[in-house]
């Protein structure tokens, strides 16, 4: 018997349910928890860690709870304040960010964002985050102090104030707002309150940070440089989860000289502890350091990520000016000066760096507009100074300086500057007491000695000014500078050898100071005495083997004297002492290339050129290098910086002469001809610059202008056999009527005879050939070529040469084959891809002529012909946009050039751009003797983009302008008989444009006026014309088939009209009308 089953009742469900529960407890703890209640269990884990500082047990629980509930507030929260606890800081602000997108209302979220940017003083990207705090709490303490820290940074004290006073109204004791209104007392240079208010902060919390640095400000003004040290490294250690305090404790040992002490305590930060101001601070140190290279390295890559720190862009900027880049810094500091929320030190910093890019009235403006910002530094009024100066002359600088020292009195930057201008206006007695006054303050400055001796001697005369000299080195006989002074002042007034004997003399009362054996060994070498100089050099070296000095005027000495690898050891040791000095690269790069270690050379300039691309004798030299070797876009690219530069004669023509050999190469024959007219106007007693001149016109036929250089430069270099056979060969080009035979054999032997003596010259070799050619011995011509390319055969002007003479003779798979391995060696060859491309022309392979032609516009995009062959190509295939831009890009550079513009228009008929192409081509007509045709181009293209009146406008002008033109009569009596208008007319018409050009397109027309003449029988015979000759033009093949239906044709109608259909192509009217016939 089966037992029947019944549902359990409640209280048995109940009991196995528990059952269930307690025999699965193995595999599932607390089974009979919610989400909810396990989340709250975590949650609540959590902040027992962390108040008991077990920041990781913390960090884990509140992690648990974002895996049961990713979109909790407060566990987000909680896990952002534990990595923020634990130093994690990146980690901590992209959690605060998303708990903020999650609760825009969430105050501890923004004040902790607020709290972050304040303290890594980005002052425009916290603003927001201030707002929201005050938004959700206008009373909030710390939100109001933060937007006083940021008015502060502003330079707008007053704003600041008032934060900081409302804030101490509402929390008579607030530690941060105490701190607050210490930092604006400490702005405004009153030391008592400022200290005043960062003890009552310390009194109530006594390791504060922001107390400690304040103090230490405070101490680090007054020249307390150990009590400064020891609050600064208090703040550190108070602030340990805090970049801050260790990073002002960083700039305070960089500006005691312990720059690498500096980068090395950054460098310990753990990599989850660091943010953005890591880096940028040890870049900033490295270019302290003159490590200006590694700075640009680090900087550059968060430049290029938009990375909105004005750090970023002031490093870089002092890093390229370093290097003299001058244009890169100049460009980093205008990017810096016109970032929003920039504070008053930024903005004086992009100042100072455009006065040194000699641009006074930009750094002028960026002063003025901190005019309204009160308690500005020093160097505020000494930058404002240097500009008025430099713009508008010293009485503007002086009464700035004068504005700057009322407020700070005893400033020496701004004192000396002031005296500098007092001495240019020629008032003495202000210049002195301004000198005195500093020299009081600092009696043993060689700066103000060497001020106050340039004012003796434009007072009292060079006797006073060495006499001076020699007594304030007398009173301070340890003061090696003084000293240096001293004898300096003697030679720059012709007294060498005294200074020789005073040097000496000093020598012996203090025999370790290698400075001045530095400066008599320079007095040495002015003297003549250049053994007697490189004795003292070893001397220095024996004692001080890594004198850079020493070292770089010892290889320059071996190098003169053409003892290169004596000068290479140098120039090497000095490269150990100084890694990344692109002068010293280039030194050792010359005695290199000396060496005839030609590939070792390029390298060290290439390293110099990395270090600073503007080093000028890398880049002569390695414009030089790529000349010889037909590199024509590497020799651009180093020689375009030396073109302009202010170099002495002799060198500029130099310049100027690889400028043009280059450009020639280049194929950009007007820079190349102006290079070489100024080699020659500026050195003319060079054969060689000359000779170029000549030959350079001789390549183009202009043996008018070739042979007169040519003749100069031979008078200048009589022994010169090749440029008395190019005169020859001159000769034989200039003289009227056939060449003599005779004549041209004689060239032939001549370039013969040189050749033997001269087996690698190709000149000669191409004169020989050239001249064969002339007397129609092609086979001997060709025999030229072969013989040289049997000892050279991967030269790529003979390649080029045979290969053109092969096609010339209709040899054109042989010719192809040459270009082909041409090619495979110099892809970017321009004159193998031209001639490449009139090969696959010949072969009528327009994709491979388009992809020659493209090689070609790359390297020489303002070359003329190249590029319009190339945009009528790119047409021709359909390639409509890339046909614009080459059309455009030409037209844009030839203004004048109205076939590119033709060319461009062409291109918007094909991407259906109609407006742009009745513009260019009604620009065309004003530019055409007989606008008719453009005018009716521009008639079709209103026509396309729907203008039927301004299509009519234009054809009946262009009507006008040319009756006879038969596209113009076709268009005339198409419009016709589109509109069934004076069909008489437009038969005549078409008949005329028949009679000119029996074309499909005009067959077509006059069907169709035929048709609507319904003579539907004269019509066919049209049509069928147009048809049989492959014509399948959408519009044509709905008017035969209209026509086909009014023969009876059916079949063939539906078939006509169908085709036109599926174009896609037909106006609105056509396809309802082709429906219509189809039913």
């Amino acid at each position: 018997m089966t037992t029947p089953t019944r549902p359990l009742s409640g209280r048995r469900a109940g009991a196995l349910a528990t059952a269930l529960c307690i025999s699965g407890a193995l595999l599932l703890s607390g089974c009979s928890k919610s989400p909810a209640q396990i989340e709250k269990k975590d949650y609540g884990l959590g902040e027992h860690y962390l108040s008991e500082g077990k920041v990781n047990e913390a960090i884990i629980e509140f992690q648990n709870v974002l895996k049961v509930n990713p979109k909790s507030v407060k566990g987000r929260l909680g896990l952002a304040d534990a990595y923020m606890k634990k130093g994690w800081t990146t980690q901590a602000v992209l959690e605060y960010r998303e708990v903020s997108k999650e609760d825009p209302l969430s105050l501890p979220a923004h004040l902790a964002m607020a709290r972050y940017g304040v303290n890594s003083g980005q002052w425009t990207a916290v603003e927001p985050e201030i707002a929201a705090v005050l938004k959700i709490d206008p009373n909030n303490v710390e939100g109001l102090t933060f937007e006083g820290e940021r008015q502060l940074a502003l330079g707008h004290q007053k704003e600041a104030e008032d934060n900081f006073r409302k804030a101490l109204a509402l929390s008579p004791g607030s530690v941060p707002a105490l701190v607050g209104m210490g930092d604006l007392f400490r702005k405004e240079n009153l030391a008592d309150k400022a200290s005043s208010f960062y003890q009552q902060a310390l009194a109530k919390d006594p390791s504060n940070g922001r107390a400690l640095t304040g103090l230490g400000y405070l101490a680090q003004t007054q020249g307390k440089t150990d009590e400064a040290k020891e609050n600064f490294q208090k703040a550190m250690e108070a602030d340990k989860g805090d970049l801050r305090s260790r990073i002002i404790y960083t700039n305070f040992l960089a500006g005691q000289g312990k720059v690498q002490e500096a980068i090395d305590l950054l460098k310990a930060v753990p990599k989850k502890a660091a943010d953005l101001r890591i880096p940028v601070k040890i870049a900033e140190y490295e270019v302290l350091l003159g490590q200006n290279a590694k700075a640009i390295a680090l900087m550059r890559p968060l430049e290029l990520q938009k990375i909105a720190l004005p750090d970023i862009y002031l490093v870089l900027a002092k890093a390229y000016q370093n290097t003299g880049r001058i244009p890169e810094a100049l460009n980093e500091a205008t990017k810096l000066s016109v970032m929003e929320g920039l504070s008053p030190i930024m903005k004086i910093e992009a100042a100072r760096i455009e006065l040194a890019g000699r641009n006074p009235g930009k750094a002028r403006d960026i002063l003025m507009s901190l005019k309204n910002v009160s308690s500005l530094p020093s160097v505020y009024w000494l930058s404002l100074g240097e500009a008025e100066t430099a713009q508008s002359g010293p009485s503007r600088g002086a009464k700035v300086y004068s504005q700057g020292l009322a407020l700070y009195p005893g400033d020496p930057r701004l004192l000396l500057a002031f005296s500098d201008t007092q001495v240019v206006l020629k008032k003495y007695g202000e210049a002195k007491r301004a000198l005195d006054q500093l020299l009081e303050a600092d009696p043993q400055s060689p700066l103000y000695h060497s001020r106050m001796g340039v004012l003796i001697a434009r007072t009292r005369g060079v006797s006073a000014e060495i006499a001076y000299q020699k007594s304030a080195a007398g009173k301070y006989p340890d003061n090696e500078a003084l000293e240096s002074l001293y004898l300096v002042t003697l030679s720059a007034n012709k007294k060498l050898p005294e200074a020789i004997g005073e040097g000496e003399a000093y020598l012996k009362s203090h025999p370790s100071e290698q400075n001045i054996r530095l400066l008599l060994a320079d007095f040495d070498l002015q003297a003549g005495k250049q053994r007697k100089a490189m004795d003292l050099y070893r001397q220095i070296l024996s004692v001080d083997p890594k004198n850079v000095q020493a070292l770089t005027d010892l290889a320059n000495l071996e190098f003169r004297q053409k003892k290169y690898a004596e000068a290479e050891s140098y120039d090497r040791r000095a490269l150990r002492e100084v890694p990344d000095n692109p002068n010293l690269e280039t030194a050792l790069g010359e005695t290199l290339l000396a060496e005839n270690q030609k590939e070792p050379a390029m390298q060290a300039f290439r390293k110099a050129l990395e270090l600073n691309p503007n080093q000028p004798l890398a880049l002569l030299e390695l414009g030089r290098a790529e000349v010889l070797s037909g590199d024509a876009r590497g020799a651009l690219t180093h020689l375009a910086p030396l073109v302009k530069a202010p170099f002495p004669k002799p060198q500029q023509a130099q310049i100027q002469w690889l400028w043009g050999l280059a450009n020639q190469s280049a194929g950009n024959d007007q820079v190349a001809l102006d290079g070489l007219q100024k080699a020659v106007s500026l050195d003319p007693g060079v054969a060689s610059y000359r000779e170029t001149l000549g030959e350079f016109w001789s390549n183009r036929s202009r043996w008018d202008k070739a042979l007169p250089e040519l003749e100069k430069s031979q008078s200048l270099d009589p022994k010169n056999a090749l440029l008395a056979l190019e005169i020859a060969w001159g000769k034989v080009k200039t003289s009227k009527g056939t060449p003599d035979t005779a004549q041209l054999e004689r060239v032939v032997r001549r370039a013969s005879d040189y050749e033997r003596s001269h087996p690698n010259d190709l000149r000669s070799a191409l004169i020989e050939a050239q001249a064969d050619l002339l007397l129609k011995k092609n086979d001997r011509a060709l025999a030229v070529y072969d013989r040289l390319l049997a000892s050279q055969p991967s030269n790529a002007a003979l390649l080029y040469g045979k290969a053109a003479l092969l096609l010339g003779n209709g040899k054109v798979d042989e010719a192809r084959k040459l270009v082909r391995k041409l090619l495979a060696d110099h892809p970017n060859n321009l004159g193998a891809n031209l001639l490449m491309a009139q090969i696959d022309q010949r072969k009528n392979n327009v994709r491979g002529m388009v992809d020659h032609l493209e090689r070609v516009h790359r390297t020489l995009p303002s070359a003329v012909e190249p590029a319009l062959a190339l945009a009528q190509a790119d047409l021709s295939l359909g390639r409509f946009e890339e046909a614009k831009s080459v059309a455009f890009s030409l037209y844009e550079g030839h203004p004048g050039l109205y076939q590119a513009l033709y060319l461009k228009a062409s291109a918007e008929m094909g991407l259906k751009e109609y407006r742009h192409a009745v513009r260019d081509f009604v620009t065309l007509s004003r530019h055409d003797k007989n606008p008719g045709a453009m005018l009716n181009m521009a008639s079709v293209a209103a026509g396309k983009m729907g203008d039927e009146a301004a299509s009519r406008q234009y054809l009946d002008k262009a009507f006008r302008s040319d009756p006879g033109n038969p596209s113009v009569l076709n268009n005339l009596a198409f419009s016709l008989a589109e509109r069934n208008a004076d069909l008489p007319r437009a038969l005549d018409l078409a008949r005329k444009a028949l009679a000119k050009a029996d074309t499909p397109d005009v067959q077509d027309t006059l069907g169709y006026v035929l048709y609507r003449m319904r003579r539907f029988d004269q019509a066919q015979p049209h049509f069928e014309s147009a048809y049989k000759a492959n014509f399948r033009d959408p519009e044509f093949l709905f008017h035969m088939g209209l026509n086909e239906s009014k023969l009876g044709q059916k079949d063939r109608a539906r078939e006509l009209l169908e085709k036109a259909l599926t174009s896609g192509d037909l106006s609105p009217e056509e396809r309802s009308e082709a429906h219509k016939v189809l039913g």
